[in-house]
């Protein structure tokens, strides 16, 4: 099993509801409104943020299932 990350968040039915609330139509006008610059400059302003999926991205990226029950799968 993989161990998680101490920033994992397990997500409660109040978190949920947080999360829900937080989206009112102007937030969500807000983000609408963004442009592809105002994105990319958010991401490489946070180093926390993970990488912008790009076309040459996509182009490159390879669908990869893991088969179940190899050993190679399983955790040491």
């Amino acid at each position: 099993m993989t161990k998680k990350s101490p920033d994992t968040v397990q997500v409660t039915p109040e978190l949920l509801a947080e999360a829900v609330a937080w989206m009112t139509p102007e937030r969500l006008a807000a983000f609408d409104a963004m442009t592809d610059e105002d994105i990319a400059a958010q991401i490489a302003s946070n180093p926390d943020a993970a990488p912008e999926l790009t076309d040459e991205w996509f182009e490159n990226a390879r669908l990869v299932i893991p088969l179940k029950g190899r050993a190679s799968n399983r955790a040491a």
